[in-house]
């Protein structure tokens, strides 16, 4: 007998085909069931790993036993000839139809029946809630509860239920997109993206979550995308309660705008359920539809999947680039896309890739199309800001337009970093520090936004209030790398101490970053260990082919001082030559990278012995960079001047420039303890006005540092 034959005569099919259909059915109702119950979706996934795994001894059972009238036997102990199977067989037919009948009965409820679209399911009446809950902090005591805003809101990542990975920048996707029409609604404090991905497949319970990230409510669900429909379901906690402030699922057919639609009603009932009144302008930016090309708007989402990666990866922004063009082919008035792009470009000129004429053309068409398509766009306006900074170096412009859009989209986090940004420019350095602290309000797991506030604060010498800002290194999370430089420079510059930054290197994640290009090398250079020097140049992060040109001009640069100072001087001469050969293309780059790279190459020169074109070039670029221009740059010019000042004999010409920076607060310049320890001013140790500068004040930490480990 075949085996075929033998699993229809043991119904094994039918019992394979019935277990398949109930346990469909039975996942579908546990799915609105525990929707309705608010249940975590692990327990979904649970009970449909049950089903699962119960299928294998369903067809077992099947093979192994048959139903008798005296109860269940062995098939090996009943003759064939007394067998009831086909009796059995007739059953099953009936239980699968009925079965069958059930699914259809339940599809055609689910879907075409008035569905909770229309009307929410309110757990508490928004007439009883108060402005303010008191959310109890963890350690419990009564001095530490903090009154929170209920209109103060993180939105969860949103669960792929559709359990294929593809789809997962989908869901992402539209989280994103509704985070963007929640921060453009005033009264609204929403937690940035960055922070609340830090959630996903967490264990902590909603009231946890709730107290780190200081919010009274939180809004969860799940996405579900199967063919050509959507199905999304939402719920919104009362953190302080664990309450159903507002539940819904929508099931829709899968089009943009269904999808931009169902956005706009999600932001309209977290308004309701928490008493906001909607201004006019808000209530039309929320029924905005950017594009009804469904295709266009996967490709953008595919494009914003890829831009949320971590670190700067040209790879990966060319990947990014190709969506966006793929989106705007689909649907060239699609203004988001357009105004992403812009961005793309804008890192493309800022990294010197691309600086022609030809390309800055092309640039500023794109801005100019987003914001002729939607002109209150914030990501059009944020483009354009971007382009006076990055291009024209225009800093009040970029920061009126920065003003202007976080008029309108106040809880948009990335406006606050922009403004930060273009504040320090200005030399405004104490609202660029509030700008940042804002930051973290919104967003409190950006540490990128955290080293970047401290390095403001190094500008102003508040050393003391960057070890009161940051953790001691033994308590620190092993990829906080920039911050943890911060804080160990803090010390050294109060108190001449290098051991703090030689740990954070032992501990540390290395990462692409200014931070680590900056210091992981200088510390073994301020030993004098010059072998140790050259090694930390030659890590394999240098070269992980995700950084500026630049950086590696200046790892040359470095490499160049290293092996001079180790008696080297024919490998030195090598170095330096290569950084000088960048000459042409420095002059061919954004205005940035002239200035940076344009001085690395002057003091190339002038160890070279060509003092009169290194005199030439760092004289040209101090003065296109005045402090009225830009207060970040000048500084760290005015030193470098004074470097090549010296080497050419002009020592008093150097003083004057070391004295004037050292008398402005300006970023990137050196200090005290860097003079004190840096073999590069050795030519300078026996002027007098240099020991002075170069003898440090040791100053004593305050017990409210924290500073250790």
């Amino acid at each position: 007998m075949g085996l075929i034959t033998e699993l229809k005569r043991r119904n094994v099919i039918r019992v394979s085909i019935a277990y398949v259909v109930a346990a469909w059915l039975l996942a579908q109702v546990a799915d609105l069931v525990l929707d309705v119950m608010g249940a975590p979706n692990i327990v979904l996934r649970s009970v449909v790993a049950i089903l699962a795994l119960g299928f294998v001894p369903a067809v077992i059972f099947a093979w192994a036993f048959e139903m008798t009238p005296e109860g269940v036997k062995k098939q090996s102990e009943i003759d064939q000839d007394r067998s009831i199977t086909h009796h059995t067989a007739r059953k099953l037919d009936l239980v699968t139809i009925g079965l069958v009948i059930a699914v259809v009965v339940f599809v055609i409820v689910e879907r075409y029946l008035p569905h909770s679209d229309e009307a929410s399911v309110a757990a508490v009446p928004s007439e009883q809630l108060t402005a303010d809950k008191h959310v109890e902090l963890v350690d419990g005591s009564e001095k530490n509860k903090t009154p929170l805003d209920m209109r103060s809101i993180a939105v969860l990542p949103f669960a792929n239920r559709s359990n294929q990975q593809d789809d997962l920048f989908f869901t992402d996707g539209i989280h994103d997109d509704l985070l963007t029409q929640l921060a453009k609604i005033r009264e609204l404090t929403v937690t940035s993206r960055t922070s609340v991905m830090e959630y996903r497949d967490t264990s902590m319970n909603l009231k946890e979550i709730g107290t780190e990230l200081n919010v009274a409510t939180i809004l969860e669900g799940g996405i579900q995308k199967v063919g050509d429909r959507v199905r999304i379901n939402i719920q919104l906690i009362d953190v302080a309660t664990d309450k159903h402030l507002w539940a819904e699922t929508f099931d829709r057919e899968l089009t943009a705008e269904n999808i931009f639609d169902i956005q706009s009603e999600i932001a309209l009932k977290i308004v309701q359920a928490v008493a906001i009144q909607l201004t006019p302008e808000e209530e039309k930016v929320l029924s905005e539809i950017p594009t009804q090309n469904l295709a266009a708007y996967e490709a953008f989402l595919r494009a914003k999947e890829v831009g949320f990666g971590a670190n700067y990866s040209r790879e990966r922004e060319v990947v990014e680039q190709s969506w966006l063009e793929k989106a705007i082919a689909l649907d060239p008035n699609f203004a988001e896309a357009h105004a992403q792009l812009a961005r793309v470009y804008g890192q493309v000129y800022w990294r010197g890739l691309d600086t022609s004429d030809a390309f800055l053309e092309k640039y500023r068409k794109t801005i100019d199309l987003a914001l002729s398509l939607n002109p209150k766009s914030p990501s059009a306006l944020r483009a354009q800001a971007n382009y006076y900074y990055r291009v024209e170096n225009d800093y009040e412009k970029s920061l009126s337009l920065i003003d202007e859009v976080i008029e309108n989209a106040p809880g948009i986090v990335d406006l606050y970093t922009d403004r930060g940004l273009t504040l320090r420019r200005l030399g405004r350095w104490e609202e660029s520090i509030a700008s940042f602290r804002k930051v973290t309000e919104l967003d409190p797991a950006n540490r990128s936004n955290h080293a970047t506030m401290l390095e403001t604060m190094e500008s102003i010498n508040d050393w003391q209030g960057i070890l009161d800002q940051t953790i001691p290194l033994k308590d620190a999370n092993p990829n906080d790398l920039d911050i943890q430089i911060t804080r160990a420079v803090a010390s050294m510059n109060l108190n001449g101490d290098l051991e703090p930054l030689e740990r954070v290197f032992e501990k540390m994640n290395p990462v692409v970053s200014t931070s680590y290009f900056s210091w992981a090398h200088r510390v073994h250079l301020y030993k004098r260990d010059f072998d140790a020097t050259i090694e930390a140049l030659n890590n394999p992060v240098w070269t992980s082919g995700s950084i500026s040109s630049v950086f590696l001009d200046f790892r040359n640069y470095q490499l160049a001082n290293a092996y001079r100072m180790k008696g080297d001087q024919e490998t030195a001469n090598q170095h330096y030559q290569m950084v000088i050969d960048r000459l042409e293309f420095t002059l061919n780059s954004a205005i940035q990278v002239q200035a940076y790279l344009g001085m690395t190459i002057a003091k190339s020169m002038a160890h070279l012995g060509r003092f009169d074109e290194a005199l030439s070039l760092a004289t040209k670029l101090t003065n296109e960079f005045p402090y009225e221009r830009d207060s970040m740059l000048y500084g760290w010019l005015l030193t470098n001047q004074a470097m090549v000042k010296g080497l050419a004999g002009d020592q008093d010409a150097a003083m004057d420039d070391l004295e004037k920076a050292f008398n402005i607060p300006t970023a990137l310049r050196v200090h005290p303890w860097d003079l004190h320890y840096d073999p590069n001013w050795d030519f300078m140790r026996d002027n007098p006005r240099f020991n002075e500068l170069a003898t440090p004040n040791i100053v004593i930490r305050t017990e409210s540092s924290g500073w250790g480990g």
